[in-house]
């Protein structure tokens, strides 16, 4: 089990007292799995995230990481953890005064010594500027090694930071709303992209995910956030429109569309002429 949780809680104080941001909340991953974290915003889907990358800590439960408990690491043991996990936010975090080749050797900062990370940026090693130059082929950016970021579109942007994370080489990937600021059709590009590079490097993938149609289409699990509890865990045939409809009614903050959409008309499932996508 690369992550498994029990019965977690997490507390959060505010001027209005406690808030109760995760619920004795349950959830088991395994090695190689792509799960897409669904639910309306204030669900708990960003507190889930920031426990699994060990920036935050539960108020109470077991939270264990490869069959160690999270809680129990001392500071290196953390860090060596750390350096297992690579994160996409929706916000890129590029340089953008970097070149797209410097951004992805960025990737190696959290392995490197302060001596290797000053001789990397003058002159990196062979093996690092081969391990940079395929992750930038893997994402089709070779030819803009010398880009600037800044001079690069949304979407090359976001697969620069997918190249930054294949150059860390983690065991897990976790994903933030990877796709939010992309068209749609950049986001399935994209979507596309990420998925096939996580299962042909046989690497465990989390996302936490607004677009319930690229989440029913691409993960082969998802789960699903309302107030602050799992209210379903499911393979993508098994989500019925009423769950989706339970998920996100009265939901203030978000609207869910229903539309037509000719990928679900072939697929056999309950609602299948039917979108539901958060925005």
């Amino acid at each position: 089990m690369i992550y498994s949780l029990k019965d977690i809680t997490k507390n959060y104080q505010s001027r209005n007292g406690p808030v109760r941001a995760l619920d004795r909340l349950t959830l088991d991953v395994q090695p190689f799995e792509r799960v897409a974290l669904l639910g309306p915003s204030g669900a708990g889907k960003t507190t889930l995230f920031r426990l699994l990358n060990a920036t935050l800590r539960p108020t109470s439960g077991t939270l264990s990481f490869d069959g160690s408990d999270v809680g129990a690491m001392s500071s290196r043991e953390l860090r060596q953890m750390r350096r297992r996990i690579g994160t996409i936010y929706q916000q890129h975090q590029l340089v953008p005064s970097l070149s797209a080749f410097e951004n992805t050797l960025c990737g190696k900062l959290g392995s490197w010594s302060l001596l290797e990370t000053i001789r990397s940026a003058a002159r990196p090693t062979k093996r690092d500027t081969e391990q940079a130059m395929a992750a930038l082929e893997a994402v089709g950016l070779a030819d803009k090694r010398n880009a600037r970021a800044d001079e690069l579109s949304g979407g090359q942007q976001q697969r620069l930071t997918i190249a930054r994370v294949l150059m860390q080489d983690p065991d897990v990937i976790l994903a933030d709303e990877p796709f939010a600021s992309l068209d749609p059709a950049l986001a399935e590009s994209v979507a596309s992209l990420l998925l096939e590079l996580v299962q042909n490097g046989k690497r465990t993938l989390v996302a936490t995910l607004h677009d319930v149609d690229l989440a029913l289409r691409y993960f082969p699990r998802v789960a699903a956030l309302r107030d602050a509890r799992i209210v379903f865990d499911k393979a993508p045939s098994d989500v019925s429109s009423e769950d989706l409809d339970t998920l996100y009614s009265n939901d203030s903050e978000s609207e869910v569309d229903l539309r037509a959409n000719s990928d679900f008309q072939e697929a056999p499932r309950e609602f299948k002429h039917k979108q539901h996508r958060a925005r």
